[in-house]
């Protein structure tokens, strides 16, 4: 997989093109004020600096956001471990079989998903030899580049959009699944619910079964075919995501920008391997897709160990490493380019082994890697190795989970990477959410983006017409520090009930010895791609991040109120439109706070006696206990004052679903009596055309029917009658 394809270090040739045309000039902390707001100009100051260090340096990773991998974790640095010479995840029988992801260029999905199989099989102690775990590499690499179809709610239309040539988007397998990805880019699918999915619910392969011959009788599934995955499977789930860890990276740099190996990085690599957890990297590879034919660059294809000794070497591959060697000699790599010292990676690729079997898909008659198993060694010392992370999955209840849970969340635009602003007084960030069920939520997650970051997370059911996210009740508050940065999921034990209806908000703050980190998803939109590929820059993806007023708050601490993420937005973008094309190029998300919650059954109450009370009286008396009141047609009555209820459609001492409507009818008192119209006598001695006797007889005809349908109302009542009366004309309309 070509990951320049997500824009990661153009090539010298690119990047003398980028210089030439440029985006537009912008001035890093020089954009329009927006008033005071610290978090929109912290914000505008951010996107700011990414254009213009781009315009200087062509370096698409300054387009993403990379704030995480920046740093070390202090704690690992003085945790003092120690580690044995070799361990390889493959002796311990967790590493699944070497797959084949040909016919496109999905290796970051591959690379993703073995490490997620790795973590899983090390938590549930299974091995392969027990019927090794597979997951679904397609289903990943499918839906983290199909956005939220229309008609899907509040975010529809959010996500990536790929696009064809001419700029349309595409849902053509040939354009979605040969867009590249990075570990981020699962992290942030796997979190919204979407995946791991088994590999037999969706298998990598097109849905005609249509073969594509190697040689031999070797074969791969054809890139021709309908690769498609049913939208009904995008919130498919075997295992929950619980946390992702950004991993410093062995290739670190100096302040000048010069590579300079990074000891932490490879303890926190090894760290993660003797913990069960397979770790996905990025790096450059001399090919970036199984098959192509370049000159060996970087890598001994005798011994199959592999050095990029070029500093600004383009990222084209993502791949798992699974075990480590601090005695593999730096003989074993090329001659001319050997790293300073011994010691390298086990990593797993994804192009196919010479199992022998034919009947797989997964077997590449070149037999690739060491003894053609589809492995290879990596110098610690390779100066591309970039964005290593490892996922860890709630395996607690594996194959006993409810049939369905909840996550209230507003995020769908699969991440580019995160990055953040840092300010020396608080910043918070808060979701709200409608609850549509009744639920027990029972987690909270967030993202940081800063090496030992203290998480305070904060539940609030909220008041009605509440004014803000803080503004109700506190549920819980509770406090983690991450050693990381990443994804991360806290548990709130038994959980809090919330009822259909109610409104609550989430809420975290986040600290660092810098200060208070406010972070957010941001990604290359629409005009954004559009002036990257006027400037001759393949980038064949765009992003839409749909913000709603309501959703997301952030905390402004100057004016110290709670402002509405969707106005930030639009004030951020605004600012950069004043200053011309090219530099309003980004969509933002909401926040990434979600909840997770499982149903609860519904709950019920006692209906109460509403005779003779008030309309005011009987909806406080409903609204006690949880009902909602709904006036019927009034009707006379000779015993119920007027204005009070005379009848209800459920009778009291009824038990009934919280939530539901009870119909009261109220009474209009005693109906008047018609008047009494005196004979007259006609000058013939006749009387008057019948008219004083046919509009009594009218009248009392009147009063009949109308005595008749009060009549059914109150034999019907004991009111229970009442109710089936109500029902029945309710389903006759």
């Amino acid at each position: 997989m070509d990951l320049s394809m997500v824009g990661k270090r153009l090539a010298a040739l690119v990047l003398s093109g980028v210089l030439a045309v440029g985006l537009c000039p912008v001035v890093a902390w020089g954009s329009p004020s927006t008033g005071g707001n610290a978090v929109v100009d912290g914000f505008v100051e951010k996107a700011d600096d990414a254009i213009a260090r781009f315009q200087a340096t062509g370096n698409m990773d300054e387009l993403e956001g990379t704030d995480a991998y920046d740093g070390e974790p202090g704690a690992l640095a003085r945790n003092g471990a120690v580690f044995d010479d070799k361990y390889s995840l493959v002796d311990k029988g967790v590493i699944t079989p070497v797959k084949f992801q040909n016919p496109w260029g999905t290796c970051w999905s591959f690379g993703a998903i073995a490490a997620a199989e790795a973590s899983i099989m090390s938590d549930l102690d299974l091995k392969v030899d027990d019927g090794a775990l597979d997951l679904s590499e397609l289903h990943t690499a499918w839906f983290s580049y199909m956005p939220l179809p229309e008609g899907s709610g509040s975010q529809s239309g959010e996500g990536n959009h790929p696009v064809d040539a001419a700029g349309n988007f595409t849902s053509d397998p040939k354009t979605v699944l040969n867009e590249g990805g990075m570990p981020f880019t699962a992290t942030s699918v796997f979190s919204s619910g979407i995946g791991v999915m088994s590999e037999a619910d969706v298998p990598y392969r097109n849905k005609e079964g249509s073969k594509a011959n190697l040689s031999n009788g070797y074969w791969h599934y054809s890139e021709e075919g309908d690769w498609s995955v049913d939208e009904s499977l995008r919130f498919g789930q075997v295992f929950e995501l619980e946390e992702s860890s950004i991993l410093p990276t062995p290739a670190g740099r100096d302040g000048a920008g010069e590579y300079l190996y990074n000891e932490t990085g490879t303890n926190a690599i090894k760290q993660k391997l003797d913990a069960g957890r397979a770790v996905e990297i990025a790096f450059c590879a001399d090919s970036s897709r199984p098959g192509q034919t370049t000159p060996p660059k970087y890598i001994n294809t005798d011994t199959w160990a592999h050095y990029t000794y070029d500093k600004n070497a383009g990222i084209t591959h993502g791949v798992t490493i699974v075990g480590w060697d601090d005695t593999y000699l730096k003989g074993n790599f090329l001659t001319d380019h050997q790293p300073p010292e011994n010691g390298a990676w086990i990593v797993k690729n994804s192009w196919g082994s010479n199992s022998k079997d034919v009947a797989s898909p997964n077997c590449n008659p070149s037999g690739w890697g060491v003894g053609g198993a589809g492995y290879f060694y990596l110098s610690y010392y390779d100066m591309s190795i970039s964005a290593p992370e490892t996922f860890e999955f709630d395996t607690a209840n594996a194959g006993q989970g409810a049939e369905y849970y909840l996550i209230d969340q507003y995020d769908f635009m699969p991440s580019s990477g995160v990055f953040s602003i840092t300010n020396e007084a608080p910043l918070s960030m808060a979701n709200v959410f409608e609850a549509q069920e009744n639920q027990n939520i029972r987690s909270l997650s967030c993202e940081t983006a800063s090496p030992d970051t203290e998480v305070t997370y904060q539940l609030y059911l909220l008041n009605d017409n509440y004014a803000n996210p803080a503004d109700g009740k506190l549920l819980a508050e509770k406090v983690e520090t991450y050693p990381y940065g990443g994804y991360h999921r806290l548990s709130l034990g038994e959980g809090y009930p919330v009822k259909a209806g109610q409104h609550y908000a989430v809420v975290v703050t986040e600290k660092t010895a810098a200060g208070y980190d406010m972070l957010v998803d941001r990604s290359v939109n629409k005009a954004g791609m559009e002036h990257l590929r006027a400037q001759g820059i393949g980038y064949n993806k765009y992003a839409v991040g749909v913000v709603n007023k309501g959703e997301s708050y952030s905390f402004n601490t100057q004016s110290g109120t709670w402002d509405d993420w969707a106005d930030g937005i639009a004030e951020i973008k605004a600012a950069a439109a004043q200053q011309g094309p090219g530099s309003n190029i980004f969509d933002y998300d909401n926040f990434a706070l979600k909840a997770y919650a499982d149903p609860l059954p519904p709950t019920t109450a006692i209906v109460p006696d509403l005779g003779n009370l008030t309309e005011a009286e009987a909806l406080a008396a409903l609204g006690k206990v949880g009902f909602q009141g709904k006036a019927g047609e009034a009707a006379y009555s000779d015993t119920v004052e007027a204005g009070r209820v005379m009848g209800q459609d459920v009778p009291a001492g009824m038990e009934k679903e919280e939530g539901s409507t009870i119909t009261y009818l109220l009474s209009l008192g005693k109906k008047p009596v018609a008047p009494v119209v005196p004979e007259t006598t006609t000058p013939t001695g006749g009387q008057s055309g019948a008219k004083g006797p046919l509009a009594s007889t009218g009248d009392a005809s009147s009063s009949a029917t109308g005595a008749a349908s009060l009549g059914v109302l109150l034999a019907c009542g004991t009111l229970a009658m009442a109710g089936a009366c109500l029902r029945r004309k309710q389903r006759a309309k």
